[in-house]
């Protein structure tokens, strides 16, 4: 019982430095921000920050390394299913879900002063789950196809996000397939 207490106070202590590194992250550039500020604004001590984290970099290390995590254990959820466009909706509405529930932290990760190594690893980590995508032409073409469906996969999430998510996860999946599938010209 004891512990779960003391899981559910350093769940939400963790929250308030992520909530506040969101914001100071989304006003200025992380190199510009200071523990003490982070701690001031989440409320939190400095010390109870150096419990989790060595500095604002490492917190930030591993904020990008969950999500990967996340993104990698999403795609496992579909990893198998045979592609079709059914699978293909199911794996992008939750996908498009997974990046609202996370929205504010997908925002500053993959917004204008974004880390490029994120991207990056972002991009590496689609490219090796896999999705259900069907395709008919060859291994050389789908080679070369997968690195620019992801590249424009991630600037469509960029623009959503940076439409502040107006259209539901579901729709956002029905335009990336009908762009796959070329329906959307």
């Amino acid at each position: 019982m004891e512990e779960q207490k003391v899981d559910r106070r350093i769940r939400k202590t963790k929250k308030a430095l992520l909530q506040a590194l969101t914001k100071l992250m989304s006003e200025k550039k992380i190199n510009s921000i200071t523990v003490k500020e982070l701690t001031d604004l989440a409320d939190v001590n400095r010390s109870t920050f150096y419990l989790y984290y060595e500095d604002i970099f490492d917190m930030v290390e591993k904020i990008e390394s969950e999500i990967l995590i996340d993104f990698t254990e999403a795609f496992n959820k579909f990893k198998g299913e045979t592609p079709s466009n059914d699978n293909l909706l199911s794996f992008l509405t939750y996908l498009f879900g997974f990046i609202q529930r996370n929205a504010e932290m997908f925002k500053v990760l993959l917004g204008p002063d974004g880390n490029y190594t994120f991207l990056e690893k972002l991009k590496e980590t689609i490219k090796i789950s896999q999705p259900p995508i069907d395709s008919p032409c060859s291994k050389v073409n789908f080679y070369y196809l997968m690195p620019y469906t992801i590249s424009g996969c991630i600037g469509l999430i960029q623009q959503w996000l940076n439409d502040n998510m107006n259209v539901p996860p579901k729709e956002m999946a029905v335009i990336v397939i009908n762009i796959l599938s070329n329906k959307a010209i």
